[in-house]
Formats: C-alpha cells, structure tokens, sequence
C-alpha cells in the first residue's frame, strides 16, 4: 500500500503538468481576470483612450464612449485599425464583441502594416471556424488551430467575447473566455508590432466593438 503513494502522487503530477492527453484546460491566470470588464492590477495603459493613437479608416472605424466600433461591408480588400505605437513583450486584455452576416475579425497583435488592407502579422482570430486560433496574416497563415467543436461552446453568438493574450519572445499564449486556447513557440513570428484589429474582406459583412483593450509590458 505504501508503495502505491508515489505512483498515485507521481500520476497527478503527470497530468496537472500536462504530460497527459487527458489534462483538463489550463484556466484563466490571475493576471488575466477583469472586474467590470478592466484588468486588476497596476501597470495597464487602456489603448482606446484616444483615436490619435491610432491609425485607422474613419469610413470604417469609430471610437465613441470609450469604444472603438468597425463596420465593414467586405469587398476586395481588409480594413485594419491599429496602433502607432509598436510593442514587443506583453500582457493584452480584449473585450470584444462581433456580429453580421459571415463576419470575420481578430485581435492583431505585432502586425506591420504597409497600409490599412496589408498587415503582417499575428491574428488571435475570430469567426466561425477561427475564433481561439492563431492566425499569421500574409505569411504562415494556420499557426495553431483550436478545435472548432470546443470554440463553440466558448463563444457568445453577438455578446461579449475575452481575450487574455501573452506574449513574451516567441512563446504566444491566449485565453479565450477563461480557457487556454493557444500555447505555442513560434520562431519565425515577428517579436515585436503593433496592436490592431481587423475587419475581413470578401462577400461578408462584419460588425466590431471593443470595450477593452488594455495592455502591460512584460519585462
């Protein structure tokens, strides 16, 4: 029987450490918890304060109250917004909500754009099919796919979506409503860039709020 205490304690720390399929997902990190949908702690600098911060279309993009609103009809190209300063190690908390006919979105992070339809760069991706992946626009494209069965039952359908984001050097990782939905180690991705948000091109139209998108450096 005393033999068997190790083996039992041995096998916890297997799956906690998730040398097991069968380890549950990693839930929200402290740092990543919002109160009335703002970060806890010191350090946040709230990105949307202020459109002259940005760079942005304005045919596209709103700030209003504290929210940056997009409407987007598609066509032939994509309308990013995104921020004039760059950013390399990071914490970033989005609050987001998304709505339309086919809409597509994602939360764009060390992107370098050469204009508002061309941004390289990391997508924490939303829409059907994307929402809790990682996207590298105009480059790798599908850096890590998160099931879209288990999405589904993450995402609220046109209400409030979180996303809790790290990124420190090339290791990205991403909470989706509470649950870890990307953890990998990309070399090839950029280290540093702007934050942005996109609306998609093509025959699809796409609505998007953020009420938050706040961030900390990481040292």
């Amino acid at each position: 029987m005393l033999r068997a205490i190790p083996f039992i304690f041995l096998g916890l720390f297997t799956i906690a450490c998730g040398g097991s399929h069968r380890s549950p997902p990693m839930g929200l990190p402290k740092s990543g918890r919002l109160v009335d949908d703002r970060p806890v702690g010191a350090g946040w600098v709230n990105l949307i304060s202020s459109p002259d911060d940005w760079n942005y279309e304005s045919k596209n993009w709103q700030f209003h109250d504290g929210i940056l609103h997009g409407d987007y009809n598609g066509g032939k190209f994509h309308s990013y917004a995104y921020s004039k300063t760059t950013y390399k190690n990071f914490e970033l908390q989005a609050v987001v909500r998304m709505s339309g006919n086919g809409a597509n979105s994602g939360v764009c992070i060390r992107i370098h754009p050469t204009d508002f339809d061309n941004a390289p760069g990391y997508q924490v991706d939303m829409g059907p099919g994307y929402w809790g992946c990682l996207w590298e626009e105009r480059r790798e494209e599908m850096v890590q796919k998160y099931p879209t069965a288990l999405a589904d039952k993450l995402v609220r359908a046109d209400d409030w979506n979180h996303y809790y984001i790290i990124a420190r050097g090339h290791h990205i990782q991403a909470w989706l409503n509470g649950v870890k939905t990307i953890d990998t180690v990309h070399v090839n991705g950029f280290s540093e860039g702007s934050i942005g948000l996109q609306l998609c091109h093509g025959d699809k139209h796409t609505v998007v709020d953020v009420k938050t998108l706040s961030l900390r450096i990481l040292p």
